[in-house]
């Protein structure tokens, strides 16, 4: 008897353990295809925008983007990816949205089979409708979210001073400023396209399978670490902090309504609110 009380009480730290491991693993498969892929998209995308060489003037040097970009030197990777960020913002938008699709890919199929399938763990309900009462709460929990983090990093910078953004927010604030076209594309790449995958990932996959084990609340401070760090691509160091708290935002609508669709409104509403500020303000957001 005493065995089994003991054996009960070391299941839940068992669980983690397992937990731990299998999301590390999912993880690291998702994170290493998605850099994988987007180094070829990088690549593959600076080709094609290279110029074509002119073999009239074939003693003239023409400068060219070389397809094969040195990962493993700082230097020449920030420049390609620099270079690829800027073109798809300015020229090619669309491709914010086949880079959310890949990214969708590479995290959400082998959650899908190795946490459902191998593991048996159970998984949001994708197929659960979103009455109104759930649009509206994922629509308030966005916004509120949204003020709260604006309103915590202009304290947090009034102190510490304004950090380096990474490039992404610094060409897109350059760019967006009263810009329909570079608006929707966004809207459905950064907004709609992260705000579902991202969520189906963090909360539908990850977050519930703590719950399914009555381990919400260790579940909901992991999952939302894992969020912030994730996020995490160049800039600011406290940015990942306050996406922690985003996380944590997003966790606790879902755990508390059990409708994955509300923080997937609520990541919608954040991220559409981001831009729209981005389209209103421009480079004023900063």
């Amino acid at each position: 008897m005493d065995l089994e009380k003991e054996d009960q009480k070391l299941a839940p730290g068992r669980d983690v353990l397992l937990m731990g491991l299998i999301q590390v693993f999912v993880l690291f498969i998702g994170m290493y295809s998605y850099m994988r892929i987007t180094r070829l998209q990088v690549e593959s995308t600076l080709s094609l925008k290279a110029p074509k060489q002119n073999f009239v003037k074939t003693k003239e040097v023409v400068n060219t983007v070389s397809s094969e970009v040195a990962w493993n030197e700082p230097a020449s990777a920030e420049k390609a990816v620099r270079e690829y960020t800027e073109y798809v913002v300015t020229k090619r938008p669309w491709l914010l949205s086949l880079d959310r699709i890949i990214w969708g890919l590479c995290f959400l199929v082998p959650s899908y089979f190795f946490i459902r399938k191998i593991a048996r763990i159970e998984t949001a309900e994708f197929t659960d409708s979103a009455n109104g009462r759930d649009i509206i709460a994922g629509v308030a929990t966005g916004f509120a979210t949204f003020c709260f983090v604006n309103v915590a990093s202009s304290l947090i910078f009034f102190i510490i001073g304004k950090p380096q953004s990474n490039y992404l927010e610094i060409i897109l604030t350059k760019n967006l400023y009263m810009n329909w076209k570079l608006l929707g594309w966004t809207l459905l790449a950064i907004s709609f396209g992260a705000g579902i995958f991202e969520e189906f990932f963090f909360r539908g996959f990850l977050l519930k399978y703590f719950e399914e084990k009555s381990l919400g609340s260790i579940g909901l401070i992991i999952t939302s670490v894992i969020f912030g760090v994730v996020h995490f691509n160049g800039g600011s160091y406290v940015a990942p902090f306050l996406l922690i708290f985003v996380g944590l935002s997003f966790g606790i609508s879902y755990l508390k309504t059990g409708n994955i669709w509300v923080p997937v409104t609520a990541h919608i509403t954040y991220n559409a609110s981001m831009l729209l500020a981005g389209f209103l303000l421009g480079d004023r957001i900063s």
